[in-house]
């Protein structure tokens, strides 16, 4: 038998099998849904790190109360000082977290009286009437316009003696509105994250 006779019936199976092939691919890519043959990328973690502030609270139980918070490093920076505050206090020291669309002033301040207890924020609502609740983490707290910031008031979980008043700015190329600035992912994050250990 000849050479040519044997390798044409090769030939024409290994192209037969070719096009079976490649027509079995096409069908694939087909029947496939869109977006199946690439799968999105992870999305990147964002990073974050643990800023502190500590103060005491109380008079005659006096305690150490300490308040942490997480933030992206790459965005915002915090740092506790004693002076070049961004808001008027009568504390030795603030904690202040400052990133490109807004800075937050976070500060120990005592309850005035009637404060207290059940009576918590009533002399606050006196003198701002639009004070609103609003939940952060585990946390229920309310907020209030002051000027060009706004303020929240966070309790400290079973201290009747202080709570930390954070004063939010906004950035002057911020253009969203001062009212809004709760509702901010960053602001919501960062307030979620907030958590105090008393000792």
């Amino acid at each position: 038998m000849k050479k040519w006779q044997i390798l044409a019936p090769v030939s024409l199976a290994a192209a037969a099998a070719v096009i079976l092939i490649a027509r079995l691919a096409a069908k694939d890519r087909k029947s496939a849904p869109a977006g199946a043959a690439q799968e999105a990328p992870a999305p990147k973690a964002v990073p974050t790190k643990t800023g502190s502030y500590s103060f005491i609270s109380g008079f005659r139980d006096a305690a150490t109360v300490e308040m942490s918070l997480d933030y992206d490093p790459e965005r915002f920076s915090f740092a506790v000082v004693e002076e070049g505050f961004l808001s008027a206090s009568s504390d030795s020291h603030v904690a202040l977290l400052q990133g490109e669309d807004f800075s937050m002033q976070f500060e120990y301040a005592a309850y005035l009286r009637g404060e207290e207890a059940d009576g918590r924020w009533s002399v606050l609502r006196e003198k701002h009437p639009e004070l609103a609740p609003v939940r952060y983490g585990r946390l229920d707290a309310v907020y209030f316009l002051e000027g060009d910031a706004v303020c929240y008031c966070l309790p400290i979980p079973e201290d009747a003696s202080s709570y930390v008043l954070v004063s939010l700015f906004k950035a002057k190329d911020n253009d969203t509105e001062l009212a809004d600035m709760p509702k901010d992912p960053d602001v919501v994050a960062i307030l979620d994250s907030v958590r105090f250990e008393r000792s």
